[in-house]
């Protein structure tokens, strides 16, 4: 059973269980085509908890062990003709913060970039009308040349990191289709300070225009920026780390290959996460492990109208 899976099940007044879905029993350790409402009562006598929650009785959530003696949270939401029983296990509470944080992070990293790039207008037309002042200081006009190039410059690529930063952060698909490999190269342009830092050699073999996908833009860029930023923490110092993006017969693939250094068990579930984000927009994340070497290879479905 997928450990993001969840369950739910309808129990009457009677107590008896009137319909469950496979992932409830299962999480529960019941057989799906047995006497599910006998089991529950045979599990409930062993676990006050449970017991407490199908009888109405004590806090509405309820603590109890699962599958593989995983920590099952059961929820109980009462109705008029008798309770919904809803099931998860304790990563989903953990995905749900991470979630929470990420759209949170999202929406206010990109109101910094607007305010960043705000101000870097302002200053490069400012620097317009000074340049302009100068042409006819002569020599103060010639010799300010150079350092008003220079910061120029200096605010043209402050004012591309913030419109990759954003692009990423928050992309926008106004004809339709998310342009992935514009997408990665963008990613990987912004993780090259780390990548510099840690001395690991990053190569982005993407272009704007590889290839595309229908899938929503939002997800397949956090999709996208979590399997980066997943492999480059988990790629050792000196190290090194390339990324593809190559369209299909009816899909495109992504893949990431790095050196492998020791596993983080704190980003374990990162790669379940993803995996179930693929699945839910089409598409399915493989990853592989080959001595020391790591490959993650995630296909979307592609644009239709390429």
């Amino acid at each position: 059973m997928h450990p993001f899976a969840r369950g739910a099940a309808f129990v009457d007044r009677s107590g008896a269980v009137v319909a469950a879905d496979p992932g409830f029993a299962a999480q529960l350790g019941l057989e799906p085509d047995g006497d599910l409402t006998g089991a529950l009562r045979a599990r409930a006598e062993t676990v006050p908890e449970l017991r407490a929650l199908l009888a109405g009785d004590g806090p509405a959530v309820a603590h109890v062990a699962g599958l593989d003696g995983q920590v099952l949270e059961l929820q109980r939401v009462p109705s008029g003709e008798g309770t919904l029983l809803l099931a998860r296990t304790s990563n989903d509470a953990e995905c749900l913060e991470h979630a929470m944080r990420s759209q949170g992070l999202t929406r206010l990293a990109a109101g910094v970039a607007h305010d960043i790039k705000n101000p870097l207008n302002a200053m490069a037309l400012q620097l317009a009308l000074l340049a302009d002042k100068l042409s006819s200081a002569g020599d103060a006009g010639v010799a300010s040349a150079s350092h008003l190039g220079a910061l120029r410059d200096q605010i043209g690529r402050v004012n591309e990191v913030v419109r990759r930063f954003l692009d990423v952060t928050d992309p926008s698909a106004p004809l339709g289709y998310t342009d992935v490999g514009a997408l990665l190269a963008d990613t990987v342009s912004l993780f090259g300070h780390d990548a510099r830092r840690r001395r690991i050699e990053l190569h982005a073999d993407a272009a704007p225009g590889a290839a595309r996908t229908r899938c929503d833009p939002g997800r397949v860029s956090r999709l996208v920026l979590g399997l980066v930023s997943r492999a480059l923490v988990e790629t050792p110092e000196g190290g090194r780390m390339s990324v593809r993006v190559e369209p299909e017969a009816a899909s495109l693939r992504v893949t990431i290959e790095h050196a492998a250094g020791e596993p983080d068990p704190e980003l374990g579930y990162y790669t379940d996460v993803a995996a179930a984000a693929a699945r839910a927009l089409g598409g399915e994340l493989a990853v592989v492990r080959e001595g020391a070497l790591e490959r993650l290879t995630l296909r979307l479905p592609r644009n239709d109208r390429e």
